[in-house]
């Protein structure tokens, strides 16, 4: 009889199951499930980004944005290159009032992940806040070449067209954003 415990691939396709659970949970709202399941993954591999990006926005929905910074970057330092992960430190640096550094972190999502819809429309509201409406305005746009129906970029648009003095075709994005959602 064999005692030696799982293989290795036995123990990678569990810790796969356990993180696509605690997703799962994540998804569904339930935090304190999910959390409970990444800190049980941790222990198996601390060094897991994938849980240690999850964990940090568990930590953001929770308004422990201190720690999520914390948990989000260590991941990023494990995998430089996540844009997903990059994206979510920008959401939470631009909730604790730092619009530079999440627009630092946005920049470096777009950079690896040209597409990132959701990024480029961010950007253009932190840009707008920055008093960078041109800049918004092309990120807006760009938002609204991948994504034509995001009521979200229409809206941002709108706002940076209008800083702009724009004021017809601010509205005509306006009207763009309430069509497809009233």
């Amino acid at each position: 009889m064999n005692r030696a415990g799982p293989s290795p691939e036995q123990q990678t396709l569990s810790l796969q199951q356990a993180l696509e659970l605690a997703v799962r949970h994540h998804s569904a709202g339930e935090l304190p499930k999910a959390e409970k399941i990444c800190q049980q993954i941790l222990q198996a591999d601390p060094d897991q980004p994938v849980v240690l990006h999850l964990l940090g926005m568990i930590s953001h929905q929770v308004g422990e944005n201190d720690r999520a910074v914390h948990l989000i970057t260590k991941a990023l330092k494990i995998r430089p290159n996540y844009a997903e992960a990059l994206a979510n430190l920008g959401n939470v640096l631009r909730e604790l009032g730092q619009p530079d550094d999440a627009v630092t972190n946005y920049y470096k999502a777009v950079a690896i992940e040209p597409d990132f819809v959701e990024v480029h429309s961010n950007l253009g509201v932190v840009l707008k806040e920055l008093e960078r409406p041109d800049e918004a305005v092309i990120h807006c746009q760009r938002a609204l070449e991948i994504k034509p129906n995001m009521a979200e970029a229409h809206n941002n648009l709108g706002n940076a067209l209008q800083e702009l003095g724009k004021l017809e075709e601010a509205l005509e994005h306006y009207q763009k954003a309430l069509k497809i959602k009233p």
